[in-house]
């Protein structure tokens, strides 16, 4: 006679392969993550300051700091109609 399989035998291969393949999809995500966090940074560092004509204004919030902004900006040279 043949021996019946044992249908209770617990097969680990399908649990470590859904493993691994999480692993590299949580570490592509954060090389790609990673990525677009340093090209935002760069952007952020970049647009710290725009310069209009030969004036250059800041980007602060301080009340002191918009007002000095705007009593340097020289509206002729902006060329407004």
């Amino acid at each position: 006679m043949e021996k019946e399989k044992n249908t209770n035998e617990k097969g680990f291969g399908g649990i470590i392969g859904a493993i691994i393949i999480i692993a590299i999809l949580v570490a592509g995500g954060w090389f790609f993550i990673g990525g677009r966090v340093k090209k935002i940074q760069n952007q952020k560092a970049a647009n710290d300051t725009t310069i209009v004509g030969d004036v250059t204004t800041g980007t602060s919030t301080e009340i002191t700091d918009i007002e000095t902004d705007l009593n340097n900006v020289n509206l002729k040279a902006l060329d407004l109609p």
